[in-house]
């Protein structure tokens, strides 16, 4: 493994470490103007997009990995795919309520429950697959999700849940993908 590669897989690590700031925090209700939360999302979407892909680059002039260090960039695909996935698709969601428009009907959003805690299994699954060469896996993945909620997401029809059932997940899914694409790249 070449010094390149090496310091691709520490910043990825860092990167990752960096996004539970953004993805795991409790939120405070406090009242914040629409345009500096429209803001600060578009910059959290912008920063992952442009380190991850720096990342790419940096692996890419590498020489791979071999060994124990593939089975490092493994597991440091998976960790970023959790939890830069997490922040990556709840700045996605952020922005897709921020451009919702309120409507007097509108009744409060009801969030799926264990929605964290599937999206990051859903992530580690589709790297898994996409790194094992069965990205078959990926239509069981979402097939198993789909059914599982369809029972909420038809009791909770008019409140917006379905839609963003739809958002969430292919942000997930795309996010995921990248981190195995990312992977490929520094593990070749």
């Amino acid at each position: 493994m070449t010094a390149s590669t090496l310091l691709a897989l520490l910043c990825w690590l860092l990167l990752s470490l960096a996004s539970i700031v953004v993805w795991l925090p409790p939120r405070p209700r406090q009242a914040r103007p629409l345009f500096a939360r429209t803001t600060a999302l578009i910059a959290v979407i912008v920063v992952l997009v442009v380190a991850t892909t720096a990342i790419a680059l940096l692996g890419r002039w590498g020489n791979g990995t071999e060994g124990v260090w593939s089975w490092l960039t493994v597991g440091v695909s998976c960790l970023a795919a959790v939890l830069t996935g997490g922040a990556f698709t709840t700045s996605v969601l952020g922005l897709a309520d921020a451009a919702s428009r309120p409507t007097p009907q509108r009744v409060q959003r009801n969030v799926l429950r264990g929605g964290t805690w599937i999206g990051a299994l859903e992530r580690v699954g589709i790297v898994a697959s996409l790194l094992a060469g069965w990205p078959d896996g990926i239509a069981v993945i979402l097939a198993v999700k789909g059914l599982a909620r369809y029972p909420e997401l038809k009791t909770f029809q008019s409140t917006g849940a379905a839609e963003r059932f739809i958002i969430g997940t292919f942000a997930s899914i795309g996010w995921a993908a990248a981190c195995a694409g990312v992977a490929l790249v520094v593990w070749r």
